[in-house]
């Protein structure tokens, strides 16, 4: 998972410190695993002395000062750059594919038609394997799976596409736009 597109999209809807950062990642990918202290301050320091981050000191009355961070010009492109890129293969993965909706308004409509597509293929992938393997069980009592798990992943399969194929319809009724 590409934590610097965590970090950055934070940054882009302005200036942090570093625990908000953390807790805002934290309550959108709603995962305690995805980040912590030991990879959000090197990669911010990392930031920094790439340019991409600008870092500026908040005095508190009665409690530590705390830096806070502003993303700079070349940071917002290689956000831009990072979000933009990326193949069916990373968008298989659950995480990315979560990263990627949940900073879908920050892309362009080029970017949100592939993004869909290379979902919707792998989506549909998913369901041709599952059909296949019902057709290879078939009623024998010695499922590789249970029933109930064979429902819950086909309803998820078809909630997804329904999402993904909405998601397409407001695209190609949306106003077309100069970029």
């Amino acid at each position: 998972m590409d934590i610097e597109i965590l970090i950055l999209a934070q940054l882009m809807q302005g200036p942090k410190h570093g625990y908000e950062i953390k807790k805002n990642i934290l309550f959108v990918m709603n995962n305690k695993k995805i980040i912590n202290n030991n990879s959000l301050y090197p990669k911010l320091k990392q930031f920094e002395e790439r340019g991409m981050v600008s870092k500026t000191m908040e005095e508190q009355e009665g409690r530590p000062n705390r830096h806070v961070y502003a993303i700079t010009a070349i940071g917002s492109q290689v956000f831009h750059d990072t979000i933009n890129r990326f193949t069916p293969e990373l968008i298989e993965m659950d995480d990315e594919w979560s990263i990627r909706l949940a900073y879908y308004n920050l892309m362009n409509d080029e970017t949100r038609y592939r993004l869909l597509d290379y979902r919707m293929t792998i989506v549909q992938d998913k369901e041709k394997r599952l059909e296949k393997l019902s057709h290879s069980v078939g009623e024998s009592k010695y499922l590789m799976y249970s029933s109930e798990l064979y429902f819950y992943t086909q309803n998820m399969i078809e909630k997804e596409k329904e999402l993904i194929s909405e998601m397409i319809e407001q695209l190609k009724d949306k106003p077309a736009t100069i970029d």
